[in-house]
């Protein structure tokens, strides 16, 4: 096809940009077996970006050898030998469309399928904002023939992929570092990989990366989990910098040998799908194990760590662990903030901060704090203080005295400050729906900051 010519040049410099990319940057040689990187990988890679998965799941084990992003003249790509991760977006294939009518998404896809390519990722796609008419219908289409060739096809909704290639590149160039070296043993290096599986496959779980249920079933069932049963979610928050780095993965690995749960360590956190042999069973009987296996593992001594944890509704099936998992995070984030360290919260203790943490993820929270709090916050130097009085005086039912006391205020200082926010506001605080809109915008403050 002439399009596949413009497309892809083969020239004699793809040999050498091929074996450039077998070496390190030092000028070490980089295995290209047992020290591969597959997609599976570079998905879990760039869950920051929220990459999605839009089909072509059947090929999340192909290597990836290189990253490369299109441009926006011919030749688009150059001196590809396969198993790149191929980055391009809709804007950049538009351009290039005005010097070849025939180079459509489907057909770039076919194209770079049969390069040898390992996945293709398409910047500029959000689930917010749906694509212009003629480009979800390409895009439908190339999820078509993506998924007939196991093509893995990923979505990112940052449109600049200059980062994404770099992060991509530097992650294949680093696992020659994780490749098995000569003292170590070739069992200690198997139960390295199938860690690093287990956690890749938890992560796509609790974030909801994956594309097919009954494929995530098959893959955790590999992994020695089974999903037909309902799970919780637990969630444990360490101090970050303050823990022993040995920590989360001890904590790990007592939930896993206590609870039954599919855990893995993260950077000042564990999240953990606990097994509930029943879907109705109450959660009283999972808070009260995991809470005395947190104390035993993290101690409970004026020296000790001072985490938090949150556990999830239950879920019934895969497609609600991430709703879950989402759950367990805030509810120990704001579990730590209204009841203090070393507690196992539970969505139902948070109260009205359910509600905003509803508002915060249909978008409608921000808006409504930002309105609200602006006229105190328009005071750079006044206005955290005022914000700050304000919430004392409502946990302290306007009792002023308490209020200052708990300020470690002036009970004249407390009344000045106030009478400031009133000037500020241009309304009475006598007012009970001022006072209500200045509680839930003060709450909602610190969900959004969680």
């Amino acid at each position: 096809m002439l399009a596949g010519f413009y497309l892809i040049a083969y020239q004699v410099c793809s040999q050498w940009r091929a074996a450039e990319r077998e070496v390190h940057p030092e000028g070490h040689t980089m295995s290209t077996s047992s020290g591969q990187v597959s997609v599976r990988e570079i998905v879990a890679l760039l869950r920051r970006w929220q990459v999605r998965l839009l089909a072509g799941e059947a090929g999340l084990a192909r290597p990836v050898s290189w990253a490369a992003t299109m441009r926006a003249r011919l030749p688009a790509f150059e001196g590809f030998a396969g198993g790149e991760l191929a980055l391009l977006t809709l804007g950049t294939l538009r351009v290039l469309r005005a010097q070849v009518m025939e180079l459509t998404l489907p057909i770039v896809v076919e194209q770079l399928a049969e390069i040898g390519v390992s996945a293709i990722a398409i910047g500029g796609l959000s689930k917010e904002h749906a694509p212009a008419a003629e480009d979800a219908s390409a895009l439908a289409e190339a999820q078509a023939r993506a998924e007939r060739l196991a093509l893995p096809l990923l979505a990112l909704p940052a449109a600049h992929l200059a980062e994404v290639e770099n992060e991509v590149i530097a992650h294949i160039v680093a696992r020659r570092e994780q490749l098995p070296t000569p003292s170590e043993a070739p069992d200690a290096y198997a139960a390295r990989v199938r860690a690093s599986l287990r956690a890749e496959a938890l992560d796509a779980l609790l974030t909801g990366t994956y594309a097919g249920e009954a494929a995530m079933r098959v893959r955790a069932a590999q992994l020695g989990y089974d999903l037909t049963q309902p799970h919780a979610v637990l969630w444990v928050e360490l101090p970050r910098g303050a823990a022993d780095p040995a920590a989360a993965a001890h904590v790990a690995e007592a939930l896993g040998a206590g609870l039954g749960a599919w855990s893995a360590p993260g950077e000042g956190q564990v999240a953990a799908l606990v097994p509930l042999p029943v879907a109705e069973r109450p959660l009283g009987d999972v808070v009260e194990r995991a809470d005395r296996l947190l104390r035993q593992v993290l101690g409970n001594g004026a020296g000790d760590p001072l985490w938090s944890a949150g556990l999830g509704e239950p879920a019934a099936a895969p497609a609600q662990v991430h709703r879950a998992a989402t759950e367990a995070r805030d509810a120990a984030r704001l579990g730590l903030l209204l009841f203090g360290p070393r507690r196992i919260a539970v969505p139902a203790d948070l109260g009205v901060y359910r509600l905003l943490l509803a508002l915060r993820d249909d978008g409608s929270l921000a808006p409504f704090v930002e309105r609200t709090l602006a006229p105190l916050l328009a005071d750079t130097r006044t206005g955290p203080a005022l914000v700050e009085t304000l919430e004392a005086l409502f946990a302290c039912n306007g009792n002023l005295s308490q209020a200052a006391q708990r300020l470690h205020l002036h009970r004249n200082s407390l009344i000045y400050r106030l009478n400031r926010a009133r000037e500020l506001l241009a309304h009475d605080l006598d007012d009970p729906e001022l006072r209500l809109a200045l509680q839930l915008a003060i709450k909602g403050r610190k969900v959004l900051e969680l």
